[in-house]
């Protein structure tokens, strides 16, 4: 359905305009498989008294959040659709997620009066709100202190009636089962072990599709069993991990049964066979899902959304790999490096790093995940394969990324690599918890297969700069633990067996 809304790209063109017609901007991040986000473009912004206010008032920017983390990561309000006004400069007004249309009408006309008598106040808000961000590194050491603080914080968020983290929503935490694996291993502390089970069964029994395969992204309920039916890339891949190291643990039937179904889903919906690659998603379909076995087979598979995305391939890539050594199953294994070398082929260039994603062409390069989520694969292609030609390229971009994303002097990794016309919050370089977490344990894989003391000391440093804050963060902090152990301990415990 074309929209009457006159949506534009972001982009210095867009907010010249803002700043010509003096109006605010309205931006809609959205994303393909994104249930109300389609609710949202079906209602409100096809509503024509709405139509016309936007359309005379504002300037309307669409943004789709897969091909612009950067934006999303900046921008984001609390889930998505996020529904964000903007003054032309970039900064934020105000926002909020999905808003039904009587309500999006009450704040078009309050953002409208507020940014013609406000604009000074709002532009010194948006500033000091950039200024609190900042922030001076930690500077403590890094102990093991640290991993039984994250591990006790694992252990309160635990379910221990249905498994996973927290209430609701429940989304899986791929990390915190990596975490649980690797203190079982290190241990030999059952509880760890059956944590990691529990939720893993949990998720199966609510937010797996019994019929086609695959998991759902979350659960709208604490049980597990109101799935919200988009299938993401990033999620499976998370979970083809965990799957596939509760096999290789416990050699129990039911998670080589369930690894199996997995690889069946993305085989058949989200990968590119003949050339190599990933695709991104497969919409949230509700009358698709909830239909039985019988009605589905005669209703259209949701929409996939055959963007190729350089980090998330990258992560399939891993989890193709170590599936496929779990399962004896070369054929997994060999599409994980055929993908890896298509990404090499067309994301991948040595002046610019890894572009973020494939669709015909490479598009946006620059973004911190990109550039250590594919140096991560290559390390697992690498060491699946032992053949050398990907040693240099590892280098080549474990050097882009010291040259491009390290802060030096602060420490950590930045998010992305500033533009000449970065405007708004993306003139403001960001050092995000999830991604330096990472970044120290790629950095620390790299270090025990380069021997380069310098990767070391990066990693370390990186972890250092949030060693006064990671508690902030809970849960999510198991990546945090996962590297701090790497970093503490010389036995690979995060490795499966015969990798460095």
């Amino acid at each position: 359905m074309e929209s009457k809304v006159n949506w534009l790209e972001w982009g210095n063109e867009s907010f010249e305009k803002a700043k010509k017609e003096d109006k605010p901007v309205l931006l809609d991040l959205t994303a393909v498989w994104c249930h109300w986000c389609h609710v949202m473009d079906a209602t409100s912004y096809s509503n024509d008294e709405i139509i016309d206010i936007i359309n005379k008032d504002f300037v309307p920017v669409k943004v789709y959040i897969d091909k612009r983390p950067d934006i999303r990561e900046r921008y984001n309000m609390g889930g998505f659709p996020s529904t964000v006004f903007l003054n032309p400069d970039g900064y934020v007004i105000a926002g909020d997620t999905y808003v039904p249309p009587e309500r999006l009408k009450l704040m078009l006309e309050a953002v409208k009066t507020s940014y013609k008598s406000e604009k000074d106040e709002i532009k010194q808000r948006a500033l000091g709100a950039v200024e609190k961000t900042k922030r001076e590194n930690g500077q403590s050491k890094i102990n093991e202190s640290i991993i039984k603080e994250i591990l006790l914080s694992v252990e309160d968020n635990f379910d221990s009636f249905y498994g996973g983290f927290g209430a609701q929503p429940k989304f899986p935490s791929p990390e915190a089962l990596d975490l649980l694996f690797i203190q079982h291993k290190k241990t030999r502390n059952k509880k760890y072990l059956d944590m990691a089970l529990k939720t893993l069964d949990g998720m199966y029994e609510g937010i797996f599709d019994k019929i086609d395969f695959g998991f759902f992204r979350y659960s709208v309920t604490q049980d597990w069993k109101m799935p919200h039916y988009e299938k993401m890339l990033d999620t499976n891949a998370g979970l083809l991990r965990n799957y596939a190291e509760a096999f290789s643990i416990t050699k129990e039937e039911k998670y080589r049964k369930i690894v199996k179904e997995m690889i069946g889903y993305i085989d058949k919906f989200l990968a590119s066979r003949e050339d190599g690659g990933f695709y991104g998603s497969q919409d949230a379909d509700e009358e698709f899902y909830l239909a039985g076995p019988e009605e589905r087979r005669n209703k259209k598979y949701p929409d996939v959304d055959k963007t190729i995305y350089a980090d998330w391939n990258s992560m399939m890539v891993s989890s193709y790999i170590t599936a496929g050594e779990v399962l004896n199953d070369k054929k997994t294994t060999e599409f994980a490096v055929k993908t890896a070398d298509f990404i090499l082929k067309n994301c991948y260039d040595k002046n610019n790093g890894v572009f973020h994603y494939f669709d015909g062409k490479p598009n946006i390069n620059g973004i911190l995940s990109d550039n250590m989520h594919f140096l991560n694969c290559l390390i697992d292609v690498h060491l699946a394969t032992r053949e050398q030609r990907y040693i240099e390229i590892i280098k080549e971009i474990a050097e882009f990324v010291l040259g491009n994303f390290y802060d030096e002097k602060g420490y950590g990794f930045f998010d992305r690599v500033g533009k000449e016309g970065d405007f708004g919050a993306l003139k403001h370089s960001e050092k995000q918890f999830l991604e330096n977490s990472f970044s120290s344990i790629v950095f620390l894989r790299l270090y025990r297969l380069i021997k380069a003391e310098r990767y070391k000391q990066a990693a370390e440093n990186a972890l250092l700069y949030f060693a006064d804050s990671y508690l902030n963060f809970g849960y999510f902090s198991a990546m945090y633990a996962i590297a701090a152990d790497m970093l503490l301990n010389k036995s690979p415990v995060n490795e499966p067996e015969g990798k460095i």
